[in-house]
């Protein structure tokens, strides 16, 4: 079968050449097009194109029905696997998949992790027409489009951990592959609950194809994002406005959300899309978790602090007098749109404050991260736009890698919150809006390295190269000025505490960290030293 191609106009704006540093591949149904697509993507791309099934019939030397029939399914799937992850140690190539391929979880996270995995899907009517009647197809013996139905539904939550999804049975199907290539989407892998992270110039535009399935959109922004809201307006059907800041990160702003959706009658198919920082991400993530018990959410982060931390793994809440976040549930965003673009008109003080969620995710991600940072920081604090994808895309991929892990927050979630027990009680005191969550969040940094010294995970020497790295970043050092009574008694009632301790998330060299019961007199005698 061959893919129309889009109009020439779009097709230019995928023009460029696309550097490979792994493989491709393609996932899906049988019938969905994976052989042929892999053909002409590999045909553009310069590369070799390779046939799963024919890997493993050579590897068995008879054919994919008589390995079922002879050995059974387990013994196929065996030598599927094999020959899926040898492909990882190959030159670049695009790979078509056999259909089952991607359900055994540790070959699809493998696949995740070292190349692009895209799925291919269409309609079950579809599908059945192109397969015909399951001559030499063991699983769709019957009737095909009932077999294919339990098919797709068995493997639906498989088929959605990948970088992104093609259409077969539309127009367009090898550029938007090409696309998926090129821009490398980071996956947050979660079964049927998955999503990619999307990084780019303008990605932003794509809002309304986001929307495709829901029946009406409520678009939720404050005014710090007016440039950006407006743009987007003609995608939301209802529009609700937000008091910009931490100050109004409360249950009435929830309330504003919650009413202007009931007002225009939305069902359960409706999305709540956030434009903007962190605060109208939480916010308008708590409305959709809670509104008809749940509806889908999405998110247009417009601050570096957001694309990098807030807007990916599905945190949201409000803010009570005693404590920052403490009343939220976890929901999952459907999509996340990190447009560069809209850091244009970003105050050069807030983009700053985000690198503080940066230099956090490097130090947790290793020596190469903070090493990388170290030597774009000077970019970074200039705004560059190269640099900036790339700290987005790390910090992306290293939050999304944590919450696969643990979604719930039940264990090693909690290094994600690197230097936000003292950030918060920080951010606190001095009255929400007065300090920024990323100022606040570098100081938490400093602040859990000299905790780190004090238990002997960091020596003196990696505490102070964490201290550079927060100025070098532009953020502010002066933590001892800033410590008082109130600080400490909002680290008290961190909402990560157990009973009278708080599970403190200790820094040892970059790519380590430990979570370590401690009461606040001890975090504080650390922090004095």
């Amino acid at each position: 079968m061959r893919y129309p191609s889009l109009m020439a106009d779009e097709a230019a704006s995928l023009a460029g050449p696309v550097f490979l540093s792994g493989p491709v591949f393609l996932s899906g149904p049988m019938g969905a097009g994976k052989s042929t697509l892999a053909r002409e993507l590999a045909a553009r791309l310069g590369v070799p194109a390779v046939d799963l099934d024919a890997r493993v019939e050579a590897a068995a030397a008879k054919p994919i029905p008589r390995i079922f029939a002879e050995d059974g399914e387990p013994a196929f799937r065996a030598l599927e696997r094999e020959a899926a992850r040898a492909c990882l140690a190959e030159p670049p190539a695009v790979v078509a998949l056999g259909g089952g391929t991607v359900t055994d979880r540790a070959t699809r996270r493998a696949l995740l992790r070292g190349g692009v995995l895209i799925t291919l899907q269409a309609a079950p009517e579809e599908l059945a027409r192109r397969v015909g009647s399951g001559e030499g197809r063991p699983l769709l013996a019957g009737d095909p489009v009932a077999a294919l139905r339990r098919v797709l539904a068995e493997r639906a939550p498989a088929y959605a951990e990948c970088h992104g999804v093609v259409r077969t049975d539309r127009e367009g199907a090898l550029e938007e592959a090409l696309r998926l290539v090129r821009e490398r989407p980071v996956p947050v892998p979660l079964g049927e609950r998955s999503y990619a992270v999307e990084i780019g110039v303008g990605v932003r535009r794509r809002l309304r194809a986001r929307l495709a399935g829901a029946s009406r959109a409520i678009l939720v922004a404050d005014s710090n994002t007016a440039p950006w809201r407006d743009a987007l307006a003609e995608a939301g059907d209802v529009r609700v406005d937000l008091e910009e800041g931490e100050a109004h990160k409360d249950v009435a702003a929830v309330a504003r959300i919650w009413d202007a959706a009931l007002d225009a009658s939305v069902d359960r198919r409706a999305c709540v899309v956030a434009v903007g920082g962190g605060v109208v991400g939480d916010l308008a993530g708590f409305a959709a978790a809670s509104l008809l018990r749940g509806v889908a959410f999405g998110q247009v982060p417009t601050s570096l602090l957001a694309m990098v931390d807030s807007s990916v793994g599905g945190k949201t809440g409000f803010n009570r007098a005693q404590g920052k976040n403490l009343v939220g549930a976890f929901h999952q965003p459907r999509f996340v749109l990190c447009d560069v673009e809209t850091l244009s008109t970003l105050p050069a003080e807030e983009r700053v404050a985000g690198l503080a969620e940066v230099l956090k995710a490097a130090w947790l991600d290793g020596e190469a991260a903070v090493a990388a940072l170290e030597r774009d920081a000077e970019a970074l604090r200039a705004g560059d736009e190269a640099a900036t994808i790339g700290a987005i895309r790390r910090s992306v991929a290293l939050k999304a890698r944590v919450v696969e892990a643990d979604e719930r927050e039940a264990g090693q979630r909690m290094v994600l919150n690197l230097g936000h027990t003292v950030g918060h009680g920080l951010e606190a005191a001095a009255g929400y809006g007065a300090l920024r969550h990323g100022e606040a969040v570098g100081l938490g940094l400093v602040a859990a390295a000299r905790v780190g010294v004090a238990l002997g995970d960091l020596d003196a020497e990696q505490a102070g190269r964490l201290e550079r790295l927060v100025g070098a970043l532009g953020l502010p050092v002066d933590l001892d000025r800033r410590l008082d009574e109130a600080v400490w008694g909002f680290v008290g009632a961190d909402k990560k505490r157990a009973g009278a301790q708080i599970r403190f998330v200790v820094p040892g060299p970059p790519g380590t960290t430990r979570i370590a019961p401690l009461s606040v007199e001890a975090i504080r005698a650390a922090v004095a030293v």
